[in-house]
């Protein structure tokens, strides 16, 4: 339900597990790895959740983990996909070389998250988007569209943060952190991050 001082809706995502995630003598991309078994079955649960959701769009990080959790959602809900670098995790960046880890610091990281946002809602105004990023980072964005400072919050794989922006008022943070479409998953853990 959307009331009519709200003229953003965004949809804020953590990726699912991913091989970074859990211990495994499997090798991996340390800079990229690719989602669990488990994490594939997050992010499906995930797109079931977000099915009934109107999206304009999905914004995801490049980075293997949350474009395979983004792209169920996108299956589900039809809207587009948009990959932005902005959304890496922080100190991770792109190159022609590919991903590349370097010393970001939280100033520069909430600059950037900063940027993101007034970039989405330039776009997308009267909208709602999704963007499917990573733990620390959403804790950047998070920070950056209520306006605070010094607060860390929890975000679990594929937890869904929803945050109302409104006209002349502070947004609102609706929701945060909600695993609610985990519990139906057989095996799924007591801690997700």
């Amino acid at each position: 339900m959307r009331n009519d001082d709200v003229f953003f809706q965004l949809y804020l995502i953590r990726h699912g597990e991913s091989m970074g995630n859990v211990e495994t003598d499997e090798p991996f991309d340390v800079m990229n790895p690719p989602l669990t078994l488990h994490g594939e079955k997050q992010a499906q649960a995930l797109a079931e959740r977000m099915s009934g959701v109107r999206l304009d769009a999905i914004y995801s990080s490049p980075l293997e983990r949350a474009v395979c959790t983004a792209l169920p959602c996108v299956q589900k809900c039809g809207c587009a996909l948009v990959f932005d670098e902005m959304l890496c995790e922080k100190g991770v960046c792109v190159d022609f070389k590919g991903f590349l880890s370097y010393a970001e610091s939280d100033s520069d990281c909430a600059d950037r998250a900063k940027k993101f946002l007034q970039k989405l809602i330039a776009k997308h105004s009267d909208g709602a988007v999704a963007v499917v990023s990573h733990g620390e980072f959403i804790q950047f964005l998070i920070r950056a569209a209520l306006n605070i400072n010094d607060i860390k919050f929890c975000v679990y794989n594929t937890s869904v943060t929803k945050i109302n922006f409104r006209k002349d008022k502070p947004h609102k943070l609706a929701f945060q952190n909600d695993i609610s479409h985990l519990l139906s998953l057989d095996g799924d853990k007591t801690e997700w991050m």
